[in-house]
């Protein structure tokens, strides 16, 4: 049985003009409209994307060839069975042996084939020809060495595959055997995170964990070779002999600028040619600017969760935690304060992911009257107030993440009209700060309800299951959790689909444990030598055809 289908009725396309998108559409996606989104800032009227397409074309042509990205988050390591090595891929390091393209498919990638032998075993064929950067091949050995460590070493991948799970080799092919029924096998060949990530395991193992020693390794196979790397810095060379050709680009520096200003002043001054991670507020910051090109994907994937700390406080009541999603106005997040980058929550997940259900309403009669039954007493500054607390919501948000900020803004002036005084903590470790439950009583963060590739499953598992690794809120419910250990072993759509519309049910109008604030297209923010950069829905933001 073959796994490569389509698996959503994906399309999230940018509404015209960047309207608030319509309450449900279910149209597939046309591959005609991955044609690059372009929401040019500072354009004159006249300028039409094939006009700036061309002129970013020449100006690249005029120039070195390289390309420089200013981002805000630190690269962490370079050996995937550590944590916050995600952007191995994002940068066109790593390669899997899957793919999601940015209308929902999974497709090949260094595998040429995936196929489902009964409900336990998986046949892999390798693409012919694949060789990493150090000019080792790609074969079926170092393949089912690389998944055999991650299976066995990264917690990350883990969620996807029991330990239990065996890469053996049969006839030059790769067999991946579960242990038990597993659906999730084919998103975990794709997973956008660090784990199944393909690599030179003998490279790896040399260096013992100490990423230094894996620059110039070549232990990877994609276009971009490590050349240089600290947390702050990354450098990238072409890797000639990659299976798709010899890259266009010169050399790649990603370099981490945290302050969102110094990261637009260094691409207005031509030190970048992009900044990745700008406020909604950009776009209306640089109009005018010729020179300077506010871009957006196709589909809005990423949700801005906002989660409720279930640990400690106010949000321990269900009518409080019922009271504050109702008072949040998620069409007037996306128009407010989106600027175009918002796409409004009706729910979970996107409306137009096959199982997403419409369930997040904004209601502040309701609001108001779940709270005066609860007992909390408007005050004389307008907040409520019950045995002498207020109704104060420390709301931590992110600080490489400014549209975090922005949301929590829009929030604020929202549920205050319900007696809520939400405070905004815009923290450099917003992880950090929700360790401690007595520390918070509610978060937004680009933490999303669908992977990096779109799959619903992983995060759904890691935030809100009882042992989920990243459920900082506490959320710990017998049917969550049973609907989570079917959703592995679930081959049926339909059936998983029900299983997720459930649980919608649950997380959302049951207990409001969790809202998605709102969706947001990836954006980025490029110089004209870039205007026609194609910004990925899936954060593929460095592939072999960049720059061409």
């Amino acid at each position: 049985m073959r796994v490569f289908t389509r698996r959503t009725r994906q399309s999230a396309a940018r509404p015209p003009h960047h309207a608030p998108t319509p309450a449900r559409r279910r149209s597939i996606f046309a591959a005609g409209m991955l044609a690059v989104a372009l929401v040019f800032a500072g354009c004159a009227s006249g300028d039409t994307a094939d006009d700036a397409t061309a002129s970013a074309q020449q100006l690249r042509e005029e120039g070195d060839g390289s390309l420089t990205i200013y981002n805000s988050y630190k690269i962490a390591g370079l050996d995937p069975i550590g944590t916050g090595t995600n952007w191995l891929f994002d940068w066109g390091i790593a390669e899997n042996l899957l793919q999601v393209t940015d209308d929902g498919d999974i497709e090949p990638w260094l595998a040429e084939d995936v196929s489902r032998d009964g409900d336990t075993r998986w046949i892999i064929t390798l693409r012919d020809g694949v060789t990493f950067q150090n000019g080792k091949p790609v074969d079926a050995e170092a393949v089912a060495a690389a998944l055999s460590r991650q299976i066995a070493e990264s917690s990350n991948a883990q969620v996807y595959l029991d330990p239990a799970t065996t890469a053996t080799v049969d006839d030059g092919k790769v067999v991946l055997t579960t242990p038990e029924p597993n659906a999730m096998v084919p998103a975990a060949l794709a997973a956008r995170d660090n784990s199944l990530q393909i690599y030179d395991v003998a490279a790896m193992e040399a260096a013992a964990g100490d990423s230094a020693q894996i620059v110039n390794a070549g232990a990877y196979s994609g276009p971009y070779a490590i050349t240089e790397w600290n947390p702050d810095n990354l450098v990238l060379a072409p890797y000639a002999d990659h299976w798709e050709g010899t890259p266009p680009l010169t050399g790649i520096t990603v370099r981490v600028v945290p302050d969102e200003q110094a990261r637009l002043a260094g691409v207005q001054s031509g030190e970048a040619d992009m900044a990745f991670y700008p406020s909604t507020s950009a776009k209306l910051e640089l109009q005018g600017n010729d020179d300077m090109h506010v871009l957006s994907s196709e589909l809005a994937l990423q949700s801005l969760l906002v989660e409720m700390n279930l640990k400690d406080g106010i949000f321990t009541d269900t009518d409080v935690r019922k009271a504050f999603t109702a008072a949040i106005d998620y069409e007037g997040i996306a128009a407010d304060v989106g600027n175009g980058q918002f796409a409004p929550a009706a729910g979970l997940y996107p409306d137009t992911m096959s199982f997403a259900v419409d369930n997040q309403v904004h209601d502040l009669d309701e609001a108001n009257r779940l709270l005066d039954e609860a007992g909390w007493v408007t005050g004389g500054d307008g907040i409520r107030e019950k045995d002498g607390q207020k109704l104060v919501v420390r709301f931590v948000t992110q600080a490489q993440g400014p549209e975090t900020n922005d949301v929590a803004i829009a929030m604020k002036d929202q549920v205050s009209r319900a007696g809520f005084d939400l405070q905004i903590d815009n923290a450099e470790d917003s992880a950090a700060v929700k360790n401690d439950p007595t520390a918070w009583e509610s978060s937004v963060a680009l933490s999303g309800s669908l992977s990096g590739t779109a799959d619903p499953i992983q995060p759904y598992l890691v935030r809100w299951t009882t042992d989920g690794s990243s459920n900082a809120q506490g959320i710990s419910n017998p049917e969550i959790d049973a609907i989570g250990e079917q959703l592995r072993g679930e081959f049926d759509t339909e059936r998983r689909d029900e299983l997720l519309e459930r649980a919608q049910e649950i997380l959302v109008a049951e207990q409001a444990y969790v809202v998605a604030g709102t969706f947001k297209y990836f954006t980025v923010v490029t110089g004209p030598e870039w205007a026609d950069y194609h910004v990925s829905s899936v954060r593929r933001h460095i592939t072999s055809q960049t720059g061409k």
